[in-house]
This record gives structure tokens, C-alpha cells and sequence, in this order.
């Protein structure tokens, strides 16, 4: 998974501590100044980070197949039928919406 798109959502409800940085070489929080931030700041700041993580991976929605019979409508002037987009939005919503997450227009 993507840290890059998680990682400002979780500074925002969870502010880096002072003396606690991102390292992007290794992917994870360091603690560089111990005189500003105690060990038990910075651990407890790098376990919100793996709760959060740990969160967000265990989301997982199985999008429904657009090439699904399902979708496609047959006309008598179009060759070949076309793809029910409404439709298909709907079945994306509710397979998020089965999942116990939010869905906004």
C-alpha cells in the first residue's frame, strides 16, 4: 500500500511530534532530536502510525466487473450495445457500503 496518500491524513489527526521525523529511505518514523521528544512519545506516535496503517490496509473492495452482462444494454440502433454507467456506479456504492465505509457524492 501507498504510504504517501495515508501518511498526510494521519499527520493531520495525529501532528509529528517535535524531534520526530518521516525518513523516506526506510519508510518510517525517527526519533532525531531526544531532547525535545522522549522515547515514550515517539512510541507512542510510531504505534498510532501502524494502528493507522494496519487500519486502512485491512479495506479491502472487490469492484464489480464493468464487462459483466450486467452492465451492458442492447439497442436496436447500437451495434454492439453500451455500458450502463448508472448502473454500474450503483453496484460500486453499495459493494463500499458493504464494507461499513461512507460514501459521498
Amino acid at each position: 500500500m501507498d504510504t504517501k496518500n495515508m501518511r498526510p491524513q494521519f499527520e493531520e489527526r495525529y501532528p509529528v511530534p517535535e524531534g520526530v521525523a518521516w525518513n523516506s529511505d526506510s519508510q518510517r518514523y525517527v526519533l532525531t532530536h531526544l531532547k525535545i521528544c522522549t522515547v515514550s512519545q515517539y512510541e507512542k506516535h510510531v504505534e498510532r502510525w501502524m494502528c493507522w496503517r494496519a487500519s486502512r490496509e485491512a479495506v479491502v473492495v472487490q469492484m464489480p466487473d464493468r464487462t459483466s452482462e450486467a452492465y451492458c444494454e442492447e439497442f436496436d440502433d447500437v451495434e454492439g450495445g453500451s455500458f450502463n454507467e448508472a448502473a454500474y456506479i450503483r453496484d460500486v456504492r453499495k459493494v463500499i457500503e458493504a464494507q461499513g465505509l461512507k460514501v459521498v457524492a
